[in-house]
């Protein structure tokens, strides 16, 4: 018997519940965004799916079963499952390699990166998508048609979210008036999250990103001079660039908001998990990498004269069973995790690097902060005077299962 069938291993994957035919069930997504398809399965069939770890045969899991409900669970039933899971790539094996290979070959000859994560239909019809960003702006939560009391040419940097529109998107458009007062800009360093992996801890990707307003163009002399410039192989993890919406995100928003100015183009860099830095209880600005990349944008900058404007595509606090925590997040949590938010967000307002990573750390980042790499990142780079939180927001949901919160902020000279 093959081993990966006789000891079958889900791929990392994303899981919550979701309410499907009057029926509670539990919604599984591939972690990494490279596979796009979904399963909805109920319950008892998700802790089947739970035992798949790579370490426990079809009799472990029958057994294990038979503890937890009570019944008895034949081998045909559970090899359909695995079988079901494998034709849908969310299994380790041949299949999933063939198909990654697949997509890693295709994803090297394009001229251009995908886009991925908002689906198809008419909603992505120009005209129609702009009306649903506009529509943002006017939500009670958004910022309304007033412009900020801010200078034009003094905003250096922005932090915005890169969850969903639909939780996220009013949070967003706080974020997206503040650029509207940043002056001239030739290029804007968008500083993302590789949600895959952790190394290698920094990538970039020359490809320019198509959107449903038209393709956004990367600013290809500064990446190229930014890789010349750096010790570390920033093309090593392009790949990750392909599934990962940090970045496609905010490129929607950039050719809204940019839409006469074909000349303003991107620098996207993913970050990775800085959790090895909190586990060996060191400043991340002690690995040699992390500063190689710091100096490489500076001195690009700098070689090139570009007017430039840093962005953080962040989220911040991810709490709940689906990130790894024992209990639900009730309504009374979310006070807490509030004002914890906020006080980091007071080093960050600061510019202080260090106080935000100590944070962050102090508690081996319990909130599960993911935009840690990036707003660590921003901070070393930036050179502002202050910054100014705009819009914090939450999203809980409703049965409580997980909370995630985000917010935009500017940075000013």
């Amino acid at each position: 018997m093959n081993l990966n069938m006789k000891y079958p291993k889900m791929r990392p994957v994303t899981a919550f519940p979701v309410t499907y035919s009057g029926k509670q069930m539990i919604c599984l997504k591939d972690a990494s965004g490279l596979v796009e398809n979904t399963v909805v399965v109920p319950k008892p069939i998700f802790f089947i799916i739970s035992m798949l770890n790579g370490k426990n045969t079809i009799r472990d899991i029958q057994a294990a079963y038979m503890r937890q409900f009570g019944d008895m669970l034949f081998s045909d039933d559970v090899q359909k499952i695995i079988e079901d899971l494998g034709k849908n790539l969310f299994l380790e094996g041949e299949r999933l390699e063939a198909y990654l290979h697949k997509i890693k070959t295709e994803f090297k000859q394009a001229a251009t990166r995908p886009f991925l994560h908002l689906g198809n239909g008419p909603h992505l019809e120009p005209e129609r998508f702009k009306g649903e960003l506009a529509s943002y702006f006017r939500h009670p939560d958004g910022p309304g048609e007033r412009s900020l009391e801010i200078p034009s040419g003094t905003i250096k940097g922005i932090m915005v979210p890169h969850i969903d529109y639909m939780r996220g998107g009013p949070c967003y458009a706080w974020g997206y008036r503040g650029m509207e007062n940043l002056g001239d800009v030739d290029t804007i360093i968008i500083l993302g999250i590789n949600h895959t992996a952790g190394d290698p801890l920094f990538s970039v990707t020359p490809k320019p990103f198509e959107t449903p307003l038209g393709l956004m163009e990367t600013d290809k002399d500064f990446i190229q001079t930014l890789i010349e410039k750096c010790a570390q192989d920033l093309l090593e993890g392009e790949f990750y660039h392909r599934g990962e919406h940090s970045v496609e995100l905010q490129t929607v928003w950039l050719k809204y908001l940019y839409a006469d100015k074909e000349d303003v183009k991107i620098v996207p860099v993913l970050c990775g998990s800085f959790d090895t830095f909190i586990a060996q209880g060191v400043s991340p600005i002690q690995d040699a990498r992390v500063g190689d990349l710091i100096n490489g944008i500076k001195e690009t900058i700098t070689a090139l004269g570009r007017k430039v404007c840093l962005m953080a595509s962040v989220d911040l606090s991810h709490i709940g069973p689906p990130f790894g925590d024992g209990s639900r997040v009730s309504l009374g949590d979310l006070a807490d995790i509030r004002g914890a938010d906020l006080e980091t967000l007071k080093f960050v307002e600061a510019l202080d690097r260090e106080g935000f990573w100590q944070s962050v750390a102090r508690d081996a980042n319990r909130r599960h902060i993911c935009g840690l790499s990036a707003i660590y990142t921003l901070l070393s780079i930036i050179e502002a005077r202050e910054g100014k939180l705009l819009k914090y927001a939450q999203w809980r949901d409703e049965q409580g299962w997980g909370c995630v919160t985000f917010a935009s902020m500017i940075f000013c000279q």
